[in-house]
């Protein structure tokens, strides 16, 4: 793990820039404090924060989600009719951090091509 220091330097520059954003007009005060209240306090320390749009961390587990696409009477099964719609209604409830993810992944591969 990264030292304090480092850590704490890194929080406080994020800090700074969001406050940039939002005093530019980027963000709008809702958004600003909602992501400001998901930083790790000083020193690292997790933030306890859940956003209400998500609902608080839901849990996926594989091996459920295995055990239903062996079930022919599950949507989870490739063969059942309606798997088209259970696959669109789980990849939703991913929701935007896998997109997020792929697209920072992406981008910094680029930007590591370039360099």
């Amino acid at each position: 793990m990264a030292d304090k220091a480092g850590i704490n330097r890194s929080l406080s520059t994020i800090r700074t820039e969001l406050e940039y954003l939002r005093d530019s007009g980027v963000l709008n005060p809702a958004q600003f404090g909602s992501i400001f209240a998901q930083l790790p306090q000083q020193g690292g320390i997790p933030s306890q924060y859940i956003d209400p749009h998500y609902g608080g961390p839901q849990m996926m587990n594989p091996g459920a989600i295995a055990q239903q696409a062996q079930d022919p009477s599950s949507p989870a099964n490739p063969a059942h009719p309606n798997h088209h719609a259970w696959v669109k209604s789980f990849a939703s409830r991913l929701g935007q951090a896998a997109t997020f993810g792929a697209g920072a992944t992406m981008g910094s591969d680029l930007v590591n091509s370039i360099v």
